[in-house]
């Protein structure tokens, strides 16, 4: 039985560690597309483990559940990240010159 870890964190220096070195070499777009890349394995395993199971080469069906819970918490997550940006913009938008 093979068991992974459900949430798979964000490499990349903290928070801390951006103060301390002025130059580190993370970008926004960095994280931006190293989040997208995981979201995106995480659908492409959802989707072998949906065909494993549909055709019958799938070892149990836990397998394919515990997928579909990684894609959906993690889909969920980006909702909300992108809803709080969104939610923050039009604030910055409403405050007064």
């Amino acid at each position: 039985m093979i068991i992974r870890p459900i949430s798979v964190p964000v490499t990349g220096p903290s928070v801390h560690d951006r103060n301390t070195s002025s130059n580190s070499g993370v970008s926004f777009n960095d994280v931006f597309r190293h989040t997208f890349n995981m979201i995106e394995n995480l659908d492409k395993e959802l989707v072998a483990s949906q065909v494993d199971l549909v055709t019958g080469n799938a070892r149990d069906m836990h397998t394919a559940v515990l997928a579909a819970e990684k894609a959906s918490l993690a889909l969920d997550l980006v909702i909300s990240v992108r809803n709080k940006a969104i939610e923050a913009y039009q604030e910055i938008m409403r405050m007064p010159l």
